[in-house]
């Protein structure tokens, strides 16, 4: 399967669901969680958003703040970043986040979920108003997306199982069975570095049990969920370095000016008064993914460049 997929899976999806459309939610998706604004309740949101754009809302930006609540979508299956508890709440950092980005926007969100292939074409139908859900900052995406400025950085990262042989280069995985989450970056480099048995998965999380029982040889997956998998009591350990890291941001669909600057000024003002690397500490052990990796790691497309794609 080639890169271009991603792509044809969008244009696809769009046209078959655009007759079905609805602001509410899709069959696939379930609403997770709710948060109320408390820094700006002295406004409605269209007061909210007006007081921080200078102008008066336009466009989906306009439609949000009418409608009183922000839909946001995120991947039920992918922790720490975002799962469902064993009390069935939807709980981890990108819900934390969408949260607090109600507070600082000054108006009410709800959190619905979905299968991580579906949320491209449900931001372009207008099912969801916005992805806080740890997507990459890619070309190909850019394509038919729009992002914020990077809310925190992730690095690729293989695992295998413990007393299993390394794999430390994509020279070592030829011919060899590596799980990725489906449409991620991870399939889509592997792909493109050709001669590896890449299989692919709902959610990175899906991967794990198959490399514990050895119908894997090895697993990619950013770092941090990589990390939260050995934590929960899975027999992995890290091998080799990062392929690259990943600049991860609010997905919305294109167009939007109004509705991106918000969304921009969120993740602004999270990361100046602290909160986004008060959220990210709780939920990463202490760690802080929030600042910008250091020099010497290739980005996503630098790293795909370096295939020659």
């Amino acid at each position: 399967m080639k890169k271009a997929r991603w792509l044809a899976v969008v244009v696809v999806g769009l046209v078959a669901a655009a007759a079905v459309a609805t602001v509410a939610g899709c069959g696939s998706s379930s609403s997770s969680s709710s948060s109320s604004p408390s820094a700006a309740a002295s406004l409605t949101p269209t007061q909210s958003f007006t007081k921080i754009l200078g102008h008066a809302p336009t466009g989906e930006a306009a439609t949000i703040a009418s409608r009183g609540q922000i839909v946001v979508v995120d991947d039920a299956d992918y922790p720490p970043q975002s799962y469902i508890d064993k009390n069935g709440n939807l709980i981890g950092f990108d819900v934390d986040t969408a949260k607090e980005v109600g507070v600082v926007l000054g108006i009410p969100v709800k959190i619905v979920t979905a299968n991580w292939d579906s949320i491209p074409t449900g931001l372009n139908v207008d099912r969801f108003d916005v992805s806080i859900g740890s997507m990459t900052i890619t070309k190909d995406r850019e394509k038919v997306l729009s992002f914020s400025a990077p809310y925190y950085y992730t690095q690729a990262q293989t695992i295998v199982k413990q007393g299993s042989p390394t794999l430390t280069s994509l020279k070592s995985m030829k011919g060899k069975a590596i799980g990725v989450g489906t449409q991620t970056t991870y399939f889509y480099y592997l792909t493109a570095a050709k001669g590896i048995n890449v299989k692919s998965y709902d959610t990175d999380a899906h991967t794990f049990p198959d490399l514990k029982n050895g119908r894997l040889n090895g697993v990619v997956t950013a770092d941090l969920t990589a990390a939260q998998a050995i934590s929960s009591g899975y027999p992995f350990v890290f091998s080799g370095t990062a392929f690259y890291y990943e600049p991860l941001a609010f997905a919305t669909k294109k167009g939007e000016s109004d509705w991106q600057s918000l969304l921009s000024y969120a993740v602004t003002t999270m990361h100046s008064n602290g909160s986004l690397t008060t959220m990210a500490k709780k939920w990463y052990h202490g760690f802080d993914p929030t600042q910008t990796p250091k020099a010497g790691i290739p980005t996503y497309d630098q790293a795909m460049a370096s295939l020659g794609k």
